[in-house]
């Protein structure tokens, strides 16, 4: 029996308001002093937290979806896997082409003193595809995983947003539109699904 269909068009629909409204007020010039404070609550948090953070964070690197999707074929869930990995890849693949729409620097061309942790790919913020990545395969696993894996797939999605922020890649904006953009992509992977 396939998925009802009214649950997937609602979470397209809440993916692209998430993207759109995100889109718009990153277009604006400057950075708004609320999403600078959030940036600056991450960004600076100690730098005991980078091994643990950074670890978390590669959920929602390009090469955890031929991981994740791997394994879902080997526990005997092929429609998981194909939506993974044709999720995943999706979502990062869009999230690269959706930065010119935004336009926005990465945190150190619009502020002053940001801590980067790491090497730095790009010049463009929004959006940001480790969001957008580590989202489509938590919402794609959600309901074909037991419901004790739920809160890792929550805490992996959030880490990585956090660490995103943390190493200095990207403003809270950036992370609602990559959130955003897996959220619409994983409405449509989902359709590979059975309940």
């Amino acid at each position: 029996m396939s998925r009802p269909l009214g649950r997937d068009v609602g979470l397209f629909l809440a993916g692209a308001a998430l993207f759109g409204a995100s889109l718009a007020l990153a277009r604006r010039p400057g950075v708004d002093p609320v999403e600078e404070a959030i940036f600056r609550t991450a960004n600076d948090a100690p730098d005991a937290l980078t091994v643990p953070v950074r670890s978390v964070m590669q959920m929602g690197t390009f090469g955890t979806v031929p991981v994740v999707s791997a394994v879902a074929r080997l526990a005997g869930k092929p429609r998981l896997a194909a939506a993974l990995g044709v999720g995943g890849t999706a979502a990062w693949v869009l999230a690269k082409q959706a930065k010119v729409l935004g336009g926005r620097p990465r945190p150190e061309g619009v502020l002053m003193n940001v801590c980067t942790r790491e090497k730095i790919d790009g010049d463009l913020g929004w959006v940001s595809g480790h969001t957008a990545v580590a989202t489509s395969i938590a919402v794609t696993a959600w309901h074909a995983t037991p419901r004790w894996a739920h809160p890792f797939l929550a805490a992996g999605t959030v880490t990585t947003a956090f660490g995103r922020m943390f190493v200095g890649a990207h403003l809270p904006l950036d992370l609602v539109g990559g959130a955003g953009l897996g959220m619409m992509v994983s409405a449509v992977a989902r359709r590979f699904l059975r309940d």
